[in-house]
C-alpha cells in the first residue's frame, strides 16, 4: 500500500485552510470543516461541486490555471497543495 500524504487546501477568498486526510475527498473535508459546498452526485458527473483551482501542485495538477476542478473526486495523492477561489 502506498502512503498518500494529506492535501493542503487554501481557500483564497475566505483565507481559510483545510487539511484533507488521505481517506477523504476535498468536498468531504470542506464539509467536515463546516464549509458549505453545493453538491449532488458525488461522483464527478454533474459538476455541481466544481470550483476554480487558482494553483495546484502534485502528480495530477493541471498545466494551466485557473482550472475547473470537481471537489468530489479530488483527493490526496492526486494533488499535494491546492488553492481554490472560495
Amino acid at each position: 500500500m502506498t502512503h498518500r500524504p494529506p492535501l493542503l487546501v487554501e481557500l483564497r477568498r475566505s483565507g481559510r485552510t483545510v487539511l484533507v486526510p488521505p481517506a477523504f475527498t476535498v468536498l468531504e473535508a470542506l464539509e467536515d470543516a463546516g464549509i458549505a459546498i453545493d453538491s449532488m452526485c458525488r461522483a464527478g458527473i454533474c459538476g455541481t461541486c466544481e470550483a476554480v483551482a487558482l494553483t495546484a501542485t502534485g502528480p495530477h495538477a493541471a498545466d494551466h490555471y485557473p482550472h475547473p476542478l470537481r471537489l468530489c473526486t479530488t483527493a490526496p495523492g492526486l494533488l499535494t497543495h491546492l488553492v481554490l477561489d472560495l
